[in-house]
């Protein structure tokens, strides 16, 4: 495993939402600050709930880390789970179809974001889609 570190923010439903590279060597998709990520749609206190659940999604394995955001340690995700997350968010605020203004609205930004401060070779994309999440969501952590 390696460190993650922060490339930088996208502004997500007007509140700043940082990205990180991933915290292992395979391909992958950026990893996101879930706290943030949380707070760009609910309360503060539904952001902390879904926070300490995320870290309990899977019985045999870590699906998230920590790395430095500024002065503070936060824990960052790979991106199906913060898409998981924010469409379990559109669910609970009554967009139960897929694809919910939440989710629309983070994966919009996240691609954005992506494009401008991590840009990926088709071949990257299809590589880091089949590994999403690396060691982690593969449960070898």
């Amino acid at each position: 495993m390696k460190r993650a570190t922060k490339i930088g923010e996208a502004i997500i439903n007007g509140r700043p939402v940082s990205f990180f590279t991933p915290p292992h060597d395979e391909p992958d998709f950026l990893w996101v600050d879930m706290q943030e990520l949380a707070r760009a749609f609910v309360p503060r206190d539904v952001a902390r709930r879904l926070l300490s659940n995320t870290q309990r999604f899977d019985q045999g394995g870590r699906v998230a880390t920590t790395a430095r955001n500024g002065s503070k340690i936060a824990t960052i995700v790979p991106h199906p789970i913060a898409q998981a997350v924010v469409g379990a968010m559109d669910h609970m605020s009554g967009h139960p179809d897929d694809g919910g203004p939440f989710f629309s609205e983070y994966c919009r930004q996240a691609a954005r974001f992506s494009k401008d401060h991590s840009p990926m070779s088709l071949d990257d994309m299809l590589a880091a889609f089949k590994n999403s999440g690396g060691p982690f969501l593969a449960g070898n952590t």
